[in-house]
Order: structure tokens, then C-alpha cells, then sequence
């Protein structure tokens, strides 16, 4: 198993605003400790977190890497299985504190290795650049919220079709078939985000992690919606293992995927924003009747404005990240990176 190619979001922008799943790394019965990291942008907050997890793949370490939705160049977070450990960003918009401390989480503080008062030389513009990015993001959730609207109800109009039958035979012959599979908790994250101008999404990470995929191909959201949510529930009273990742617009509201790491399965959505092509794919159909023509042509019509909306929220996230270029210039020249290259090496010693 590849760690570089477990990759998932821990937060995203959703029709609820920022809606962050980071409290899933905070795991002290199962985990040794948990590194937060304080600081600004271009403090090198997402380049330590790289370093030392490249360090710790070269020794063959299974890592699960958690990207900025933002951001997807930039690391948010990792989780090492192998050593029980992990670290993440704690900054905003996914504020993380301790409730350990030093018990179990340790207090990584980047502003230790800046100089405050070249900061507070350029106040009259890093404040307005911040206020502005802020502002991307509240015009981006605005977008999202109305896509996921028209999204809501396509699935609505195509509930009275779905095949509840059909659906609770495959949920039903799938839990049987997993009966045997490692118990566990559940893991929740995210594969999907609405990012840099478009939406990315991790297939990679489902390729990875299974040996069998089965597909929804599912263009309205009602049976996938139901089907999963089922599934989920009926694995849950098996207490088997299972990692349920969200529809990235409509977190908690919607599933889109479960994988079942320890049995090699994975269930997965594929409809107009993501779809995962692999010669591990098996269809599942039979799920819904023909909805009628002229409730399609209107669905038709939501869907189609409902992309039209992400893409204009994509672009307003492009843009506060080209912003957030800007401001992160403003740190890098304030900081010690000699400095940073200390609590790497303390990191390091501390987790050999």
C-alpha cells in the first residue's frame, strides 16, 4: 500500500458553510499523539507536515495525507497508522485546541519563528487582504448553497422512483458478505471538494484501498443517497469498519462512498461531478424506475444551473487563493525558517 496515494479532504466548503471533519484525527485511545500546528499563512505550517511525512514514507510508513480544499497543493494534515501518530493545521478555518495537552497533543507554535514586528509594519495591508479572502469564500458558500438546493430537489423528484426492493437486496447480500471483515469504528472524510477552479476529486484513493469497486451510476442522488445510508447503518450494527465519505456540497447530509478498508470493497457514486473509471468496477444497477420525460427536462434544467453555480464558486476560490498567495508573502519574509528546520529535527527525534 502506497501512502502517497491515500489522499482525503477533512473539510470543505459546503451549503453550511465551512463544515470541518478534523475532530476525526483527535484519537487518543487509538493514536500515540497528535501534533497542532499554530501559525499563519506561509509560516510553513503544510511544508513541515510534508517533510516529515516523506521522512516517515521512506520508512515504509502507511500515510493518509488530508489537502487544503482551498488549497490542494497544501497539506492540512497526515495520519501515520504505523506509528500511531498524527499532526495537522489547527489554524482557521479548522480551529483544533487541546484537550490533553501534552498528554497527547503537542502544540506546534510557528509564530515562535517570525519576527512580529515586520508584521506589524505591513497591518494596513495584510488585514484588508485577509477581510478579502474571507469575503471569496462567503461568495463561494453562497454559490454552493444554491447548487446544492437545486441538487436537493432533483433528489426529491426522483424519490418516488427508486427500487426500495433492489436496494435492500444488494445492502442486505453486501453485509453478509462483509460479516467476516474486521470490526472497527467509523472513519469519516471527505474524497471531493470544491476547489481551485474546479472540483477535485480522489479517485486514486478508492483504487488504492480496493480490490472491488461497485459503482452507482446515479445522476439524480435518491438511490445512491438511500442505498448508502442503509448501508451504512446495517455495517454499523455489525460494528464493521467502514470509512463513510460525504458529498462534499451537502456534508453530513449525503454519502457518495463507504469503503471497507479491511475487505477490499468499496460502494461509490458516480454521477455528474466525479465518476471513477477502473477494471475493478461493477455496476450496480436496477435501482430506479424511468422517471418521466417532462419531470427529466426540469431536473435537467437543475442540474445544469447547479453546475453553473459550483463553477462560479470554483472561480471565487481560485481567486482567494491567489489572494492568499499574496498575504502568505508577507509572512515568508517575516520568518526564521532556520528556526522551523529546529522543530523538525526535535519532531523527528521525538517519533523515531
Amino acid at each position: 500500500m502506497s501512502g502517497n496515494k491515500i489522499r482525503f479532504f477533512l473539510g470543505s466548503n459546503t451549503k453550511r458553510g465551512f463544515t470541518s471533519l478534523f475532530d476525526e484525527l483527535r484519537d487518543p485511545k487509538n493514536c500515540k499523539r497528535l501534533y497542532i500546528i499554530k501559525g499563519g499563512p506561509g509560516s510553513g505550517k503544510s511544508s513541515l507536515m510534508r517533510k516529515i511525512a516523506i521522512a516517515l514514507e521512506c520508512k515504509k510508513h502507511i500515510i493518509e495525507y488530508f489537502h487544503c480544499a482551498s488549497d490542494p497543493g497544501s497539506l492540512d494534515g497526515f495520519l501515520d497508522h504505523s506509528i500511531g501518530i498524527a499532526m495537522m493545521d489547527g489554524t482557521a478555518p479548522h480551529i483544533m485546541d487541546p484537550k490533553y495537552p501534552g498528554a497527547y497533543e503537542v502544540i506546534i507554535n510557528m509564530a515562535d519563528c517570525w519576527d512580529d514586528s515586520v508584521l506589524f509594519e505591513q497591518k494596513n495591508e495584510i488585514i484588508p487582504l485577509s477581510d478579502t479572502i474571507s469575503d471569496c469564500h462567503l461568495m463561494a458558500g453562497s454559490y454552493i448553497r444554491s447548487a446544492a438546493a437545486l441538487l436537493d430537489i432533483n433528489m426529491q423528484l426522483a424519490m418516488p422512483y427508486v427500487r426500495h426492493d433492489n436496494i435492500n437486496d444488494f445492502v442486505d447480500n453486501l453485509v453478509e458478505n462483509l460479516r467476516d471483515s474486521q470490526s472497527g469504528k467509523v472513519k469519516n472524510r471527505l474524497l471531493s471538494a470544491v476547489s481551485v477552479g474546479e472540483t477535485v476529486f480522489y479517485s486514486e484513493t478508492i483504487e488504492e484501498l480496493s480490490d472491488t469497486v461497485y459503482v452507482i451510476p446515479d445522476k439524480w442522488g435518491a438511490a445512491s443517497n438511500i442505498l448508502l445510508s442503509r448501508l451504512h447503518h446495517s455495517a454499523s450494527l455489525q460494528n464493521i469498519e467502514q470509512t463513510v465519505c460525504y458529498c462534499s456540497i451537502r456534508t453530513p447530509d449525503k454519502i457518495d462512498h463507504i469503503i471497507f478498508p479491511c475487505a477490499g470493497i468499496t460502494v461509490t457514486t458516480a454521477n455528474p461531478f466525479h465518476s471513477i473509471n477502473s477494471s475493478k468496477n461493477q455496476i450496480v444497477d436496477g435501482l430506479a424506475d424511468s422517471i418521466p420525460k417532462g419531470i427529466q427536462e426540469q431536473m435537467s434544467i437543475n442540474l445544469n444551473k447547479s453546475k453553473e453555480l459550483i463553477g462560479t464558486a470554483c472561480e471565487h476560490i481560485k481567486q482567494a487563493k491567489l489572494l492568499h498567495d499574496d498575504l502568505e508573502d508577507f509572512y515568508i519574509k517575516a520568518m526564521d525558517f532556520s528556526k522551523v528546520d529546529v522543530i523538525y529535527k526535535k519532531i523527528i527525534n521525538e517519533i523515531a
